[in-house]
């Protein structure tokens, strides 16, 4: 690592609670392999604004996610990545429909990371101009529960191994941390009876009954293929602005399966600890087994998966990508039990158990999946271990900070 010893990398956060998180871990692991970090948090305003300004010809590359400050300017309202030649190191933690008009303008130095192989793919027949786009899986954080933290924040292990509650001394059988998006998707609906090339409250029924129907399927293939049903062929330009138009119908397939997963867990007898937003609105959330935990800051999260026997996880309607509640809870020395994707089901093959994966077409056998887990601890503890060690090698934010080296620089 002689030569990255050399760099010095600018991070900024300051926008939402879990990029602060990933910044914390990503820029502790640049500083490990040898890296100058400097950390920019865009809360300070004009300040902070300064300050990069000031610092930015002092740096060789910008890593930072979900395009946060792609469009910064200097004092001549030049893109200030461009005209100093520095690479911006984008990495998206969701698909790129959610960013159209980010990456659209992005600097010309970018370097686009997407979180699942099929958003690549998207990227690079939708946004062509970008010519460096790449994958990069998801990676986990380990949380110390052995330190006392403040409220809202957690130690990180960032080397070594942290302290874990052995499983018998969990007190959560089941978390699900995360919202229910359909939710949170309800600003994103367009006016549908405003739209007048084809009937849009037909085209969101049928593509939602489909991605419910074939939840391999992703929202944009689904999109398409009913377009060519009513026999609408549109350019790639067209295509992708009615797709982005439309991405609602993403989170509302992923909340209904979201929403399932621990329903049917909870009517059949499983306590299941549910945080983030949405769920006291379910019609079922007065069901005693249901824990409501109302909503958490990232960090906590990761505190709550080390009180936690088992770790659920459904995907964001990632099909060729994994979650980072997956690498989470794995890290956490929890049991995790999750969706499948192909990116899963290649990545861990030949492995120990390390994982306990099921089908959303299954989702029937989810309780019986869960209780066997949970009146075995012993073997729990062992998948939980497998789980943890393989995370550890291969999948924190230490290894992707490698491979951004490797690559980029």
């Amino acid at each position: 690592m002689d030569q990255s010893s050399k760099k010095t990398f600018l991070f900024i956060q300051g926008i939402y609670d879990t990029i602060d998180l990933f910044i914390a871990a990503c820029s502790e692991a640049f500083c490990q392999l040898g890296c100058a970090c400097r950390v920019i948090d865009v809360r300070d305003g004009e300040p902070a604004m300064r300050m990069l300004r000031k610092e930015v010809s002092g740096i060789d590359g910008v890593v930072t996610f979900n395009n946060i400050g792609y469009n910064l300017t200097d004092s001549n309202g030049k893109n200030i990545w461009e005209e100093n030649n520095i690479p911006y190191i984008n990495i998206l933690m969701d698909h790129p429909f959610h960013y159209a008009a980010h990456l659209k303008n992005a600097p010309k130095t970018s370097v686009i990371l997407c979180t699942d192989q099929n958003h690549v793919g998207f990227m690079r027949r939708f946004y062509p101009h970008l010519k460096q786009v790449d994958f990069i899986p998801h990676a986990g954080m380990e949380a110390d529960v052995g330190q006392c933290a403040e409220a809202g924040f957690c130690h990180l292990c960032l080397n070594g191994e942290a302290y874990h509650p052995n499983m018998k001394e969990r007190p959560i059988d089941v978390l699900y941390a995360g919202g229910l998006s359909k939710y949170a998707a309800e600003g994103l609906i367009p006016d549908l009876g405003e739209i007048q090339e084809f009937d849009a409250f037909a085209l969101s029924r049928e593509v939602l009954s489909e991605l419910i129907r074939h939840p391999e399927k992703t929202t944009e293939r689904a999109i398409e293929e009913y377009f060519l049903r009513i026999g609408k062929k549109y350019d790639e330009e067209a295509l992708n602005s009615w797709i982005t138009e439309l991405r609602f119908i993403d989170s509302y397939a992923a909340s209904f399966y979201r929403e399932q997963a621990v329903r049917i867990l909870v009517e059949n007898g499983v306590k299941v600890a549910v945080f983030g937003g949405g769920w006291e609105r379910c019609e079922w959330a007065e069901h005693p087994n249901l824990i409501y935990g109302g909503k958490v800051l990232a960090p906590q999260v990761l505190e709550l998966m080390n009180h936690s026997k088992i770790v659920l996880n459904t995907m964001t309607w990632y099909k060729r990508g994994i979650h980072d509640r997956v690498i989470n809870g794995m890290l956490a020395k929890a049991v995790v039990v999750t969706d499948s994707s192909e990116y899963l089901n290649e990545s861990f093959q030949g492995q120990e158990e390390m994982l306990v994966s099921f089908s959303l077409k299954g989702m029937e056998e989810l309780p019986d999946l869960v209780n066997g887990l949970l009146n075995r601890p012993e073997r729990m503890s062992e998948i939980a271990e497998h789980g943890y060690r393989f995370a550890k090698s291969r999948h924190t934010w230490l290894q992707r900070a490698e491979y951004i080296l490797e690559n980029y620089f």
